[in-house]
């Protein structure tokens, strides 16, 4: 008798335990589903809001799930840079540090994700920018060596992202203090080179004509930031945030630098 009430009781805990599972699991589909659905507007602030809140009420029930752990690293990036102006400055330094942290979890699941150490170092670059020239110039070596080490993993790595990130690097480091190796034009050259892997990308167009334009290449600058133009806008689905985020950078340079 008794082994047959303890074998109900611990089929009833079963039935329990395996109920509460299934739940979590339709909670976190849930959650990952409304963050998905807006996650394709993240350059929209209050979207990009709703796509967060989402995806962290998933990550609090499965916190190892890397692609979640990798959109909020960039989701938190995206806050910062919507957030523009010198009232803002400590919202973006938040913003940039949660991306950061994020970054940080997919690299204790692996230390080698690409999105992890990537994100990592973008986020660090723009959180150093914040906090002004010092700390960016204790920073960049470390930033520097992530986008290597990235490119080691990953070459491409978002669209050839790494490739970017030091070419943006070579761009924004005074002349006095850029290594061997470091040129604008070794910074233009690494930018060529996501270009010619992923010609659809359109951020590439921006960072080569920023440093055309530090070249006092003026007409090379002007194609550059036009070619953005040319790319429709749902050239790669996946990243037609970044498409629209740039066509919007690139009449601001137009305008900035040549009146247009």
């Amino acid at each position: 008798m008794n082994y047959l009430k303890n074998f109900m009781i611990i089929s009833l805990c079963t039935l329990i335990i395996s109920g509460i599972a299934v739940a979590a699991e339709d909670k976190f589909s849930d959650f990952k589903a409304s963050g998905d659905a807006v996650w394709g507007d993240r350059d929209n602030l209050d979207k990009l809001k709703t796509c967060l809140a989402a995806y962290e009420k998933a990550i609090g029930i499965q916190p190892n799930d890397q692609v979640i752990l990798s959109r909020l690293s960039i989701g938190y990036y995206w806050f910062g840079n919507l957030h523009p102006g010198k009232a803002n400055r400590q919202i973006r330094m938040d913003a940039y540090l949660k991306g950061i942290a994020y970054a940080e979890k997919l690299t204790a699941i692996n230390p080698k994700s690409a999105p992890g150490i990537f994100w990592n170092a973008t986020n660090n670059a723009s959180y150093c920018n914040e906090r002004g020239f010092m700390k960016s110039a204790m920073n960049v070596s470390t930033i520097k060596a992530q986008a290597l080490e990235v490119m080691e993993i990953d070459r491409y790595y978002y669209r050839g992202g790494p490739q970017r990130l030091l070419g943006r690097i070579y761009w924004g480091t005074p002349r006095y203090f850029r290594k061997k190796g470091e040129s604008l034009e070794a910074g233009a050259d690494l930018i060529k080179d996501a270009i010619s892997k992923y010609p659809n990308f359109t951020l590439s167009y921006i960072f080569l004509g920023d440093i055309y334009w530090e070249m006092s290449e003026k007409k090379l600058a002007q194609q550059t930031f036009e070619k953005v133009f040319t790319i429709p806008e749902n050239a790669l689905p996946e990243f037609m945030a970044e498409n629209r985020r740039d066509r919007i950078t690139a009449k601001e340079k137009l305008k900035e630098y040549f009146g247009l």
